[in-house]
């Protein structure tokens, strides 16, 4: 049975890329009747915080992935990674690191020096194990290190094909820190092993630390997951996507007004050679294969995510946009008018204003103060308004056009502005009767009582 983990830091709030790497995982899993298992990876002591997995574990829920297992935290899992610390010292896998952080600073300013890369020399590979012992009981500190096989390493990616590594690439690299918690590479492969983990699928940024495991699997005597390194986000200046890119979280989409529904949906697409397409979460699982990955970086694109989201704001219940389990009957319809005018929630709330205040924007303000005629078309309109008909808006346009002479185009601004305080929007013939008599005749006083 295929069996997958997300396995985020929480260091952090949950970021677009990682984003798509649990998206990209929950669809493998789905598709394939499998198994996802959600693990926290919690093992930098001065960085992760139970707030940020908090956060991770409400996104996750935002986006509509569910977990079949976990979450499951690598900080409550010690014993087991110096378990096999201790296997692994036993068995002449590893060794104790008594180096200092002053040694490891000169070691690795001579190796940059020299032009080589900097990676640790083995200095302690040789200390016979009575020295080490005694070193230990002195209370020297010291490191777990891997004896690297010193080998090339090649493997098939299911998305880059065969990757090749020369046989210095993987060092005697740390496996249990002096703190007594495990290295990144450590905990991830011991947990890939014990959780029975089939296909690893994950940012191309992890590409150079599968060698590290691929090796920690063989001396485990046995056989690894399948390793499936998807492309990177990036922005439109070709660099990983960041900060400087604008809205890069998860929450930050949510807080902008961005449908789980749509950022799922795009997310899903990046990267397949299908964007473009409004594919429902069934088909986007029946669809989804590792090797229909593109493995060259994929361009985030703001302004394909908001037609994405535009495109689902056209279709979404009017209660579940507005956040509520009941609508009124005129509320509803309001939702149903403006809705086309808006990319975001944000925006979708912003124009459900014309309904609620009398305000008119300084656009609009501006407009009016220099279009001739306003001032008779806004005396005209309140007449009308306020003789306790229900003129259709048709005859009232119809009526001022011929009163005023104006060009229809420009009298429609006109009554835009009036009825719902900006210069763009929805059909006049369709917002003017779901706006409330009072709200416009507040616009028209706010403008004839203009300095």
């Amino acid at each position: 049975m295929v069996r997958v983990r997300f396995a985020p830091s929480p260091t952090g709030y949950l970021h677009i890329g990682n984003g798509r790497t649990a998206i990209l995982n929950y669809l493998f899993a789905r598709s394939k009747k499998g198994v996802f298992i959600l693990r926290i990876e919690d093992t930098d002591l001065e960085r992760s915080s139970p707030v940020f997995e908090t956060s991770i574990i409400y996104d996750l829920k935002w986006l509509g992935i569910e977990w079949d297992e976990g979450p499951i935290r690598q900080s409550e899992r010690l014993d087991i990674y110096r378990k096999y610390a201790r296997m692994f010292l036993e068995k002449r896998l590893a060794y104790r690191c008594f180096c200092t952080k002053e040694e490891l600073e000169e070691m690795k300013k001579n190796q940059i020096k020299k032009g080589e890369p900097p990676r640790y020399n083995g200095k302690c590979r040789e200390i016979g194990e009575e020295t080490a012992e005694a070193m230990e009981l002195e209370g020297r500190p010291y490191v777990v290190r891997f004896k690297s096989l010193r080998k090339r390493v090649s493997f098939d990616d299911a998305i880059h094909g065969k990757l090749d590594f020369p046989d210095d690439h993987v060092d005697d690299f740390i496996i249990l820190k002096q703190d007594g918690w495990p290295s990144y590479n450590f905990a991830a492969t011991v947990d890939d092993l014990l959780m029975g983990i089939t296909h690893v699928i994950r940012g191309a940024d992890h590409i150079s630390n599968t060698p590290k495991q691929l090796m920690l699997f063989e001396v485990l005597g046995a056989s690894p997951p399948v390793y499936c390194h998807h492309s990177l986000l990036i922005g439109k200046d070709r660099k990983p996507l960041s900060k400087r890119d604008g809205i890069t979280g998860i929450r930050e989409f949510r807080e902008m007004g961005i449908l789980p529904s749509a950022l799922f949906n795009y997310i899903a697409v990046i990267g397949r050679g299908i964007d473009g397409r409004i594919m429902d979460r069934e088909t986007l699982i029946d669809t989804f294969e590792p090797s229909s990955l593109s493995c060259s970086d994929s361009l985030f694109d703001m302004e394909r995510l908001l037609w994405y989201n535009r495109e689902y704001l056209k279709t979404a219940p009017p209660e579940l946009l507005m956040g509520t389990d009941v609508l009124s009957d005129m509320d509803r319809k309001r939702v149903l008018t403006i809705r086309e005018n808006a990319r975001t929630l944000t925006e979708l709330k912003d124009w459900m204003g014309i309904f609620k205040n009398g305000d008119i924007t300084e656009e609009g303000i501006g407009f009016l103060l220099n279009q001739p005629g306003s001032y008779d078309i806004s005396r005209a309109l309140l007449n009308c308004l306020l003789d306790g008909e229900d003129h259709p808006f048709d005859h009232i346009a119809d009526s001022l056009g011929r009163k005023t002479g104006m060009k229809k185009r420009e009298l429609f601004l006109v009554l835009r502005v009036l009825t719902t305080g900006r210069l763009k929007g929805p059909p006049l013939h369709e917002v003017f009767n779901l706006i409330p008599k009072d709200i416009i005749i507040k616009r028209i006083r706010t403008f004839l009582h203009q300095d």
